[in-house]
């Protein structure tokens, strides 16, 4: 994992966390709370996002055929 992806990693733990803390849950302001968490630009977190989707899905179909 790249340095940006374990930042973009540990502000979605974050987030999660305190979820009981934030009062708006739109797209735009979760981009908000993880650029400054994160201190990376909008094109750096959507980036890492992709990857985490890509191994999310193939973890998920890797599951329903009971490979893992």
């Amino acid at each position: 994992m790249k340095d940006n992806d374990l930042k973009v990693y540990q502000a979605i733990v974050i987030l999660f966390e305190s979820k009981e803390e934030i009062e708006i849950f739109n797209k735009k302001a979760i981009y908000l709370y993880l650029r400054e968490i994160t201190g990376l630009n909008t094109k750096q977190i959507v980036n890492s996002l992709k990857k985490f989707r890509k191994r999310y899905y193939s973890f998920k179909q890797d599951w329903e055929e009971g490979t893992i």
